[in-house]
């Protein structure tokens, strides 16, 4: 018995043995579809070792592969249902000789078997050998079979058939090889990863990632096979197969097809001269329509389309890397390419011979679309008829005699059909869908072009590189079958419904227009008020689209809009007080006004700060820190900031604070922000009153404690009804003074950052007493130093002296505060208007000219992003050292992590403090290795 047992192991190799996975004790029933009217079928028990393709287990517990669809279209005609015996193939290959299984799929035939198993009639199919060799070893083409000639190649000894098999395509082919021998399959195996043999024969579940495919040809067939004491289950198996093969002759064929691929995508065997070519990593510049689904569209801010899903594949196979140039027209793409602002074009659609005549030399295609016409109603096809084109493109009239006529592009076109200035348009069906989604054409009938397709290829200017040219034709060919139709399927979306409109209306229920003309009046007005309710429904649709599009993106815009706009001149302000405060001709009553500005501008800032917190918040990224602290000086903060305020309404500010501990760690700036809040309302809300903040410490678990905060005043109080709503955004209580300002945010944002600090924000009030808005929390005792170091180091006095700044801003305020700021060092500086006067600057001076770039983000003509990109690029040493410094009012996170992709070294946010300035200008002077010292510039 254990013979056999391996002999019908040797049998089934290719298709079971190698990855085979761990054995299961899964025993699940799984009913196949039943004839209607028949009784219930008896329970097959099917022995079904797991191997990928053949017998498979998914994930949610039902089956797969090629033996199990054969079985399920055998149930359909025999009413079997199946137990399906997962486990070890040794295991199950006894069960099942033992009679414990019923049938068992993908045995091999060999001699003396049949007195094993009951063998049908027919096969379920067959399987195909494989001459499999690593892709390192360039000496063996698959295209060519004369370079196997002298090769070695391992086989396993008793594979009979299969090494038969092998040395009848060496005798066809004239190949001369020497066969290598393996007595087991485990070093049958791992002959070729041991580099002992050239080639292995083998299987699919042979291919690895590392392996190509040298040849295939047709190996074994294999069966369904019963156990030897049910010849009974045999003759239902034989009838059913009969069925099966008489209805659908290639069922066996399409079946492997559905689980073993034919497509084997070798590695690409580029020539040395390809190879130093892709070393050089070029960038090349592809020239595309930007809106031209499917083959080139942005959506959500991302790039799509088969274009960019073409090249992300080749860039894949090569180190080829890709740029988008735009063009309006199909005209202007080869506009571009010929003047050198392009590469090539990412989609010619003409065929060969088109191509050679305007001078272009097509790649192989890298899709198919499928063709339609679209003709106007009142056209007749018995005359020369007039066919729009878009410029550029040379078109295939639909008959000879033809006119054509050109316009901007198939938009155009479709218009000109439309409105009877063309018969006829000929485009890819898809370009249809996208275009009627965005407009109606009344007048146009859609004519199908069965089997004619457009070919979409890159074109190169003539005569092309040959080596670019090869690159891109052994990249394309190397696709595989499931990869050329995915750039198709994954492509291609639904039809955009276009919106209804009055013409469509018309157009789409004819019989309304009739009867109101017929003067039925009664159906008349019926049909009015049917069109306006339409009507009134689309519109109310419409604009609840735009609303809630305009609403998010109004939201974005706003905070971006708002971060820059007014950090803009609030850089202006603070900068232009500090420049007052430093010079000497300011006196001290005029010092002490100053000193008030700069504390009201840096109150102004932190509300700017509170209100874009709230967009974290709702977004879920506002963060809260956990750092060393001291109690006693954020409350001593507290007091300056709103001890005038409360005396300027006429209120008493009392502190009540019994803190055992001075340090704790946690968020400061949080508390301070919510503090703030509360402290600002309860002195906008009372007049001639008092305010009372009271903080106080308890014990808390091990190590922390629990500090209770609490904010009460004797103002105006709050409705019971408007407590539940205070905590929304932009929601106040109902009984508050009009001439008192407020945005609705404070108390959303309090409670959000309180709820973030594990506590909960709560409200006690009484209209005409008072309220009190009180949390606590509980927070790590620290024994650390609360003050914490800056970040950057105020530089020694002289240390910036001598340095030379390039200073891109474009605003003339903001760039003379700085270059006076700047002077004030003894610094050296030029200013450039916009990111691409600067490039220009550090261009013409000599390498090492300047040691920092102060880059402002948004500037007209070029912004500093690109300005940076640019910089890092050009042909210089230093363009990779010097120090680009970004100074802008974007400070979201995202602005900072978009300044360090595109080169940049830091980032300071506007506005900054004098000092913030000169020590970010310190400290990156003293990592500039390149720059000389402030002596050497002495």
């Amino acid at each position: 018995m254990r013979n056999w047992r391996k002999l019908f192991i040797l049998g089934i190799l290719t298709l079971l043995v190698s990855n085979l996975m761990t054995p299961l004790t899964l025993r699940a029933e799984n009913a196949a579809d039943q004839n209607d009217g028949e009784p219930e079928g008896e329970v097959i028990k099917v022995s079904f070792p797991i191997s990928p393709g053949l017998n498979e287990v998914y994930e949610d517990g039902t089956y797969g592969g090629l033996v199990y669809d054969w079985l399920h279209e055998i149930a359909k005609y025999t009413g079997w249902k199946y137990e399906f015996v997962t486990g070890d193939p040794d295991t199950l290959l006894t069960d099942f000789m033992a009679g414990e299984n019923d049938i068992m799929g993908g045995m091999y035939y060999y001699d003396g078997y049949e007195a094993m198993f009951n063998y049908p009639e027919y096969v379920m199919g067959s399987n195909y050998n494989l001459l499999i060799y690593p892709q390192s070893d360039t000496s063996i083409k698959s295209f060519d079979y004369t370079t196997l000639n002298g090769k070695r190649i391992g086989v396993l000894r008793k594979a009979t058939s299969k090494i038969e098999r092998l040395q009848k395509f060496l005798d066809f082919n004239n190949l001369e090889c020497e066969l290598v021998y393996y007595e087991d399959a485990a070093s049958y195996t791992q002959c070729l990863d041991n580099g002992e043999v050239d080639l292995l024969l083998g299987s699919d579940v042979y291919l690895k990632e590392n392996y190509n495919v040298a040849a295939r040809f047709e190996a074994d067939s294999y069966y369904m096979v019963t156990t030897l004491n049910r010849p009974d289950l045999c003759e239902q198996l034989n009838e059913a197969m009969n069925a099966i093969y008489s209805a659908d002759p290639n069922f066996a064929d399409k079946l492997y097809e559905k689980y073993f691929t034919a497509d084997y995508a070798n590695a690409i065997d580029f020539t040395e001269e390809e190879m130093t070519y892709l070393r050089s990593s070029p960038t090349l510049r592809v020239a595309v329509l930007k809106n031209n689904y499917p083959l080139f569209y942005e959506e959500n801010g991302e790039i799509h389309g088969i274009i960019p899903a073409c090249l992300a594949l080749i860039e894949k196979r090569t180190t080829l890397h890709f740029e988008y140039v735009y063009a309006a027209t199909y005209k202007e793409m080869g506009e571009l390419v010929k003047t050198g602002q392009a590469d090539l074009i990412g989609a010619y659609l003409d065929n060969d011979t088109v191509a050679d005549q305007t001078g272009w030399t097509r790649t192989p295609a890298y899709a198919q679309l499928d063709m339609v016409a679209l003709m106007n109603k009142q056209t007749g096809t018995s005359q020369p008829m007039r066919m729009a084109v878009p410029s550029g493109l040379a078109g295939t009239p639909l008959q000879n005699g033809d006119t054509i006529l050109t316009y901007d592009s198939y938009e155009k076109c479709l218009d000109a059909v439309n409105n009877g200035k063309a018969d006829y348009v000929r485009l890819p069906a898809s370009f249809v869908e996208d275009l009627y989604s965005r407009k109606y054409y009344a007048n146009l009938n859609l004519i199908t072009m069965n089997n004619v397709q457009e070919e979409i290829a890159f074109a190169l200017p003539s005569p092309a590189n040959v080596l670019l040219y090869s690159i891109f034709s052994k990249s394309i060919h190397n696709f595989s079958t499931s990869e050329s139709e995915n750039l198709i399927s994954e492509n291609l979306l639904k039809v955009r419904q276009s919106a209804a409109t009055l013409e469509s209306l018309v157009y789409s229920n004819p019989m309304m227009v009739v009867m109101f003309c017929a003067g039925l009046i009664a159906l008349a007005a019926l049909g009015i008020l049917i069109y306006y309710r339409f009507q009134l429904k689309t519109r109310m649709m419409r604009l609840q689209l735009e609303k809630a599009v305009e609403t998010s993106q109004a939201k974005s815009d706003f905070l971006s809009r708002m971060s820059h706009e007014i950090r803009t001149p609030m850089n202006a302000i603070i900068g232009l007080t500090h420049l007052a405060l430093m010079s000497e001709e300011a006196t001290p009553a005029l010092k002490e006004n100053l000193t008030k500005i700069e504390t009201s501008s840096q109150f102004l800032l932190t509300l700017l700060n509170d209100t874009l917190d709230m967009s974290k918040i709702e977004n879920e990224k506002m963060q809260i820190l956990a750092q060393p602290f001291a109690l006693g000086p954020l409350l001593d903060h507290m007091l300056d900031i709103f001890e005038m305020q409360a005396e300027t309404n006429g209120n008493s500010l009392l502190f009540d604070t019994q803190f055992e501990h001075a340090c704790f760690c946690g968020d400061a700036m949080r508390i301070s922000q919510v503090l703030t809040n509360l402290l600002s309302n309860a002195c906008k809300f009372t007049s001639h009153g008092k305010v009372t903040l009271k903080v106080c410490e308890s014990a808390g678990r091990e190590g922390r404690a629990v500090l209770y905060f609490s904010v009460q005043d004797t103002g105006i109080g709050i409705n019971e009804s408007d407590l539940k709503k205070i905590f929304l955004s932009f929601e106040q209580g109902g009984n508050r003074d009009q001439k008192t300002p407020g945005t609705g945010l404070g108390l959303a944002i309090s409670r959000s950052l309180v709820q973030l600090m594990g506590g909960e924000l709560e409200v006690r009030s009484e209209v005409g007493k008072g309220s009190e808005f009180y949390f606590s929390i509980e927070l790590p005792i620290s024994e650390e130093a609360a003050l914490q170091e800056p970040e950057y180091a105020v530089p020694q006095k002289g240390q910036l002296e001598g340095l030379r700044i390039l200073l891109a801003e474009d605003n003339d305020i903001n760039a003379e505060i700085a270059i006076q700021l700047l002077e004030r060092k003894k610094i050296q500086v030029d200013r450039a208007e916009n990111g691409q006067i600067a490039l220009n600057l550090f261009a013409e001076h000599e390498e090492g000219y300047y040691d920092i770039i102060l880059m402002d983000i948004n500037m007209p003509v070029m912004d500093g992003l690109t300005a940076a990109q640019r910089l890092r690029k050009l042909p210089r040493s230093d363009a990779q050292t010097v120090l680009i410094i970004a100074m802008t009012a974007n400070t979201f996170q995202e602005d900072r992590e978009r300044a360090k992709a595109a080169g940049m070294n830091d980032f300071l946010p506007k506005p900054f403090e004098v000092d913030q300035l000169y020590a970010v200008l310190g400290q990156n002077d003293l990592n500039c290795k390149h720059a000389p010292s402030a002596a050497e510039k002495k």
